[in-house]
């Protein structure tokens, strides 16, 4: 290791152990500080000297000493803060992770260094936060994240090596890409989920129009339900809550988008949908901006939206995806009889979009990538789903408020008809100019 060398990793340890220390100091309760801003630098420049002496094989295993010497040590600083009537495993816990932060730094591992700082210190800073969300979580939630801990973790892994899977002499895995769904499934989830968090801890304060768009990426039929359910309340919410639902419908078009995009990597389904998807947005947008009243009072309502982490959402949207995906994988593939001449069946999965939009999506997209449908095929179907999906939302509108169904109609009409109008144009524009073909 050369001067230059040392001294870099020497800076990045001891500016790490700083970031952390100042935290300590700056967040201690109005509590003595046993150790902060010039105890932690000097544990992290511990760590690299460590890291230094056995890579320089001056003392074999000096790392694991190291790890052993501030083991004691944070130990012995729980036992300070036991003494001193001061309760917590923050500190101890810290002092041997800024350790480890700098070995990391002294083995080289720079980035992997600083990401274990920012972590660190962000868990740290965010102590409060963090309580009030573990008092909030309800048991229904954390078992919804157990559950999505086993799809992830030990459900997805399987899939990876998963063998072909013959019904009826079709391999059902040529059909179903069984690790992508999977892996989908994770994707929406943990949008749908940060989105969700949002929405909690923000809806009622940001408004009824912020809880739309994160309520569109969770489940946008959902949000339409809940917000048009307000307006039944709270009649004075109207405006409000028309802008919540058109965002809503934008949160899904712009989710859709990325799952297309996700799904077939050559994005060329996604460029079927893209300017149908834009302009539906941009418009939702608009009206939702001229709709919601400049008054701000009484907007204290949050969506009633369930966490989506949990077996039965991944399994219902797992199902859907299969089920579309092997629907039109036979009318696809089916060359003679009765559903060789009902080709068109195809676009009728896009009534799906009516149930979820995301599903749709996704399985034409796979189907697309891997050749069993054409990419304008694919994109036709997801669009047609976006666009009903975007109708449905005024059939739900209706069933909770007429009045505000005959605010909004006309609204939701003009994106259904320029998104319509779009599709068609890109759907001319790629058979006629381009060559693309069903």
């Amino acid at each position: 290791m050369d001067t230059l060398d040392f001294l870099l990793k020497l800076g990045i340890s001891m500016a790490i152990g700083g970031l952390i220390g100042l935290e300590r100091e700056q967040h201690s309760d109005h509590e003595l500080v046993i150790a902060g801003v010039r105890t932690y630098p000097l544990i992290a420049l511990a760590g690299f000297l460590f890291a230094f002496l056995e890579m320089d094989g001056h003392i074999p295993a000096a790392v694991p000493l190291g790890l052993g010497i501030f083991g004691a040590v944070s130990i012995a600083y729980l036992f300070i803060r036991h003494s001193m009537k001061l309760t917590g495993f923050t500190s101890p816990v810290a002092i041997l992770v800024t350790f480890i932060i700098g070995v990391l730094t002294g083995y080289g591992h720079y980035v992997e260094a600083v990401a274990v700082g920012v972590a660190v210190t962000f868990v740290l800073l965010a102590k409060g936060r963090l309580h009030d969300f573990a008092s909030a979580v309800t048991q229904a939630e954390m078992m919804g994240a157990l559950q999505f801990m086993l799809i992830a973790f030990i459900l997805y892994p399987l899939t990876l090596n998963m063998g072909p899977v013959v019904v009826g002499g079709v391999d059902i895995t040529k059909v179903v890409n069984f690790s992508s769904v999977m892996l989908t499934i994770i994707l929406v989830s943990i949008i749908s989920f940060i989105s969700f968090l949002a929405i909690r801890y923000f809806g009622s304060t940001k408004g009824l129009a912020f809880s739309g768009i994160l309520g569109g990426l969770v489940n946008s039929e959902a949000a339409a339900a809940s917000l048009s359910n307000v307006v039944v309340k709270n009649p004075n919410l109207e405006r409000q809550a028309l802008a919540g639902i058109l965002l809503a419908n934008t949160g899904m078009l712009a989710r859709n988008l990325v799952i297309t995009g996700f799904s077939d990597t050559t994005f060329k389904v996604a460029m079927v949908l893209l300017l149908p998807a834009a302009l539906m947005g941009g418009l939702s947008v608009a009206f939702s901006y001229m709709t919601e009243s400049a008054e701000k009072k009484e907007r204290k309502h949050s969506l009633k939206i369930e966490s989506p982490f949990g077996m039965r959402p991944a399994v219902i949207l797992g199902l859907l995806i299969a089920f579309i995906s092997l629907v039109v994988y036979t009318l696809a593939n089916q060359a003679n009889g009765l559903a060789g001449d009902l080709w068109w069946g195809i676009y009728l999965t896009a009534l799906l979009g009516f149930v979820s939009s995301a599903a749709v999506s996704f399985s034409v997209g796979t189907l697309a990538f891997t050749g069993q449908i054409s990419p304008l095929v694919a994109g036709e179907v997801a669009t047609i789903a976006c666009l009903l999906s975007t109708v449905n939302k005024l059939l739900i509108i209706r069933s909770n408020s007429r009045e505000l169904a005959s605010r909004s109609w006309k609204i939701i009409a003009i994106i259904v008809v320029v998104g319509t109008a779009a599709f068609i144009a890109v759907d001319l524009y790629l058979r006629i100019y381009l060559g693309w073909t069903a």
